[in-house]
């Protein structure tokens, strides 16, 4: 079943991030939390489109179904982003605003109409397990809710990236992290939330 993501976009109350940048040329050590939220369209099976405060592209690495009716997903898997924390939210990767890549591991769960198949609504978990570039030592969690609306299906998000928040990437991480990297992205079912 494929399911459409329609990007959403917030007239009134625009999402917003909790951030001050370091002065140019300066470095921190210290954990830094970005609070993000935003939208995600679907571009092809496996690749969503981030708009909002994570600007880029999540690509869906892997889907586990754990369990699977006709009115039921629950599912695990990997994801990747690539792309910035759009600081200033002015839908461009700015020079000083984080940007790399982002991995995550996800818990979905996804109800259907049993007699349609239609979605219901679905919900995921996504902890971050590493990242590249601005992002090494980065964890944090973001959740994802979809829901129906005029026959597409609406994507938001919500959540904090911690950048800094572990010292150094262990290396068996930046060994995985680099075999995703360059995986082919598997065919997965429609939605990764």
């Amino acid at each position: 079943m494929n399911t459409r993501r329609s990007v959403w976009l917030a007239a009134a109350g625009a999402p917003v991030l909790l951030w001050t940048a370091p002065p140019a040329g300066a470095t921190t050590d210290e954990p830094t939390t970005l609070h993000v939220e935003g939208t995600q369209t679907q571009v092809s099976e496996s690749l969503y489109r981030s708009e909002g405060g994570l600007l880029g592209d999540f690509w869906v690495l892997t889907l586990e179904p754990l369990y699977q009716s006709d009115s039921l997903l629950i599912a695990t898997g990997s994801e990747r982003f690539v792309g910035c924390v759009d600081v200033d939210l002015d839908r461009a990767c700015g020079e000083g605003e984080p940007s790399g890549e982002l991995r995550f591991d996800y818990v979905q769960w996804t109800t259907f109409d049993p007699s349609t198949g239609a979605l219901v609504e679905g919900n995921c978990v996504h902890p971050i397990t590493g990242g590249r570039d601005s992002f090494v030592g980065a964890r944090g969690l973001v959740t994802m809710h979809d829901v129906p609306v005029d026959g597409e299906v609406r994507t938001t998000y919500q959540g904090a990236v911690v950048l800094n928040a572990v010292p150094e990437e262990p290396p068996a991480l930046q060994a995985q992290a680099a075999q995703a990297f360059a995986a082919d992205v598997a065919s997965i079912p429609a939605g990764h939330c």
